[in-house]
């Protein structure tokens, strides 16, 4: 009579602890996680062909398939470039969700959001059918411009100031790729817009043309942090204080062709 081998505790006890750390990530970082990994797989192994994905305007106005301007976002290569895309894509979505959005996840929410909306309208001037790069970038510029005398090591261990990471990127992408990287110029820009409409012309004393939505914060149960009509608003602001940035550190990019 032949035994069978128990399973192995050290493998399920592993797949128990990823899923733990998994199912601990904040919402929105989760959710690109997640959303990115399985199309790259789904398209990386041919199980659905890759333009599928893209953001082709005639068969969103013709064809009516939708989902084309969420999911070219959401794609990345099966390579070293879509690996090293994601691990950037984790770090800087995780800290500015527990940092600068702690507590706040539909603020942050609305920031994806604004940021994609834009790169989509400024899409249909140059046909960009893919925009991870630049969902990328606008996360890699908003996290840089909250730290922008932060010193960061980049490629071959250059250091510099976090404010130039984006510009960095940038550069590299254009060497890479031989062209001009319009996604990850897009997503520059709309970092810029967003955090100059919400960040700094509030703090000299202007109104923020583009405060997160009520419903946005109605689907994650949250409410206005500024509103004093909100029920229990002042209590929230007080015993959940937005998170400083650390003062120091360091963070890495890395030169390479996105996606």
């Amino acid at each position: 009579m032949v035994r069978q081998a128990p399973p192995s505790r050290g493998m399920s006890s592993d797949g128990a602890q990823i899923a733990r750390w998994f199912s601990a990530l904040p919402v929105c970082t989760r959710f690109l996680i997640e959303a990115t990994g399985v199309l790259t797989l789904v398209c990386g192994l041919h199980l659905l062909p890759g333009h599928y994905m893209a953001l082709y305007w005639q068969s969103v106005m013709r064809q009516f398939q939708l989902w084309r301007i969420v999911t070219n976002f959401l794609v990345t290569g099966l390579t070293i470039g879509g690996v090293i895309h994601m691990v950037l894509l984790y770090r800087h979505s995780l800290a500015l969700e527990k940092e600068e959005y702690g507590g706040r996840t539909a603020d942050y929410a609305w920031f994806i959001m604004f940021c994609m909306i834009l790169m989509t309208c400024l899409s249909w001037f140059t046909s960009t059918p893919v925009l991870s790069d630049g969902l990328l970038l606008s996360l890699v510029t908003l996290w840089s411009l909250h730290r922008a005398d932060q010193i960061v090591n980049f490629f071959l261990g250059i250091q510099f100031p976090a404010r130039y990471l984006p510009y960095a990127m940038m550069t590299m992408d254009f060497l890479f790729i031989g062209g001009f990287p319009y996604a990850a110029f897009y997503g520059w820009m709309s970092a810029q817009a967003y955090y100059y409409l919400s960040v700094d012309l509030p703090s000299q004393g202007g109104l923020n043309y583009i405060p997160t939505p009520q419903l946005v914060y109605r689907v994650f149960g949250q409410v206005r942090r500024n509103d004093p009509h909100a029920p229990n608003a002042r209590m929230a602001s007080t015993n959940n204080p937005i998170p400083q940035r650390p003062g120091g550190g360091n963070f890495w990019g890395q030169g390479r062709r996105l996606g």
